[in-house]
C-alpha cells in the first residue's frame, strides 16, 4: 500500500491510497480497515475513516485498488499515516505529509528546484513540457503544460512533486490549422534559413521579409504544423503570455527569429511542416492575416 500523493494542503478534508495485490480478490474483498495515525508517535487519530471512492484495475504488474478516504477531522500540519488492518491482523501504514501556507511554499520550491537543475537538459520531458506554475487559491499549485493527458501529469508526479493540490492546465489535443498556406503576398514573405532539415533538429530559424512600402507589425507568437494525411496538425507549443508589438521597417527589411519543435513532447518525424506567425500593416490592425514559411525534415 502507498499514499497516493505525498503531500495533501491543511485544507484537505479527503486523503487517498493504492493497494497493490497480486490478486484481485484480496482488493476486492471485506475486512479492510482504514485509520489515520500521527507518523511520530503511531497514535491513531480519530475513528476508521469513510471510504468514498474505489477502483480496481489490472497493471503491468498486478491489481492496484486506488481508494479514497473521507477525513473525519481536519489535520495541522505534519506527518501521517494511513493504516491498514485487513482481516484483525495484516496491517500496512503509508505515509503522508500535510502542509500549512509555509509548507505549500516549500513544495512550490521543490518545482522549481527541479527546474533549475534540468535547464541543461533539452531532451528532458518534464521540463520541456511545463512553461509556468504559481500557487493560486491559496494551497493550490496551478501547473501550465504545453501537453496536457494523464501520461504527462502522472510523469510530472512521479519526477517533480507528488501533491495533491495541484492543478494541471494545457491542451490536450492537437488543433488543424485551416487557414491558408501563403509565404509571399502584399510584398510580405517568410522563409526558413535551410528548405531541409535533418530528423534531428530541435529549432528551426526562419526570416520575416518586408519589401512592401509599409510598415509591417508582428508579435512574438508563432505556430508549427506537421502535415499529417493532408491535414496541418499543430504541434504542442503553448506557453505565449502576451504578444508584444515589433515592427519592420519598409523596403527590403527583415528580422530573423527562432521556432522551437519541443521534440520530447511532438512527434518529429520525416515529413512537411510549415511556421506561420499573424502579421499586419501598421495602421491596419484589423486586416491581419497570417504568413507562412515551408520546410522539410528528412
Amino acid at each position: 500500500m502507498n499514499s497516493t500523493w505525498d503531500y495533501y494542503p491543511a485544507s484537505a478534508s479527503k486523503v487517498s491510497v493504492t493497494l497493490h495485490s497480486e490478486s484481485v480478490s484480496v482488493l476486492a474483498g471485506d475486512g479492510h480497515v482504514f485509520t489515520i495515525v500521527d507518523d511520530s508517535t503511531r497514535k491513531t487519530i480519530g475513528n476508521r475513516l469513510e471510504a468514498v471512492y474505489s477502483k480496481i484495475t489490472n497493471g503491468d504488474r498486478g491489481y492496484e485498488r486506488c481508494v479514497e478516504l473521507r477525513l473525519n477531522e481536519k489535520l495541522e500540519s505534519g506527518k501521517y499515516g494511513v493504516k491498514l488492518t485487513y482481516n484483525d491482523c495484516d496491517t500496512l501504514t503509508s505515509v503522508f505529509q500535510v502542509v500549512n501556507s509555509k509548507g505549500v511554499r516549500a513544495v512550490k520550491d521543490k518545482i522549481s528546484d527541479y527546474f533549475s537543475s534540468k535547464n541543461g537538459l533539452r531532451n528532458d520531458t518534464v521540463a520541456c513540457n511545463v512553461y509556468s506554475y504559481g500557487i493560486v487559491s491559496g494551497d493550490s499549485i496551478e501547473v501550465d503544460l504545453r501537453h496536457d493527458s494523464p501520461r504527462m501529469r502522472d510523469l510530472f508526479c512521479r519526477e517533480v512533486v507528488s501533491y495533491s493540490a495541484l492543478k494541471f492546465t494545457g491542451q490536450v489535443q492537437p488543433c488543424v490549422y485551416g487557414g491558408p498556406v501563403v509565404s509571399d503576398t502584399l510584398g510580405i514573405s517568410m522563409t526558413t534559413l535551410d528548405e531541409i532539415y535533418p530528423d534531428t533538429v530541435g529549432e528551426i530559424r526562419f526570416v520575416l521579409h518586408n519589401n512592401s512600402r509599409k510598415t509591417l507589425c508582428y508579435g512574438t507568437p508563432y505556430k508549427v504544423a506537421r502535415n499529417v494525411d493532408g491535414k496541418w496538425m499543430e504541434l504542442y507549443q503553448g506557453g505565449v503570455w502576451n504578444m508584444p508589438l515589433f515592427l519592420i521597417a519598409p523596403g527590403g527589411c527583415s528580422e530573423v527569429m527562432t521556432a522551437k519543435l519541443f521534440r520530447p513532447i511532438n512527434d518529429i518525424g520525416p515529413g512537411e511542416y510549415i511556421i506561420y506567425k499573424d502579421v499586419y500593416f501598421d495602421g491596419g490592425k484589423e486586416d491581419r492575416w497570417n504568413i507562412c514559411a515551408r520546410f522539410s525534415i528528412k
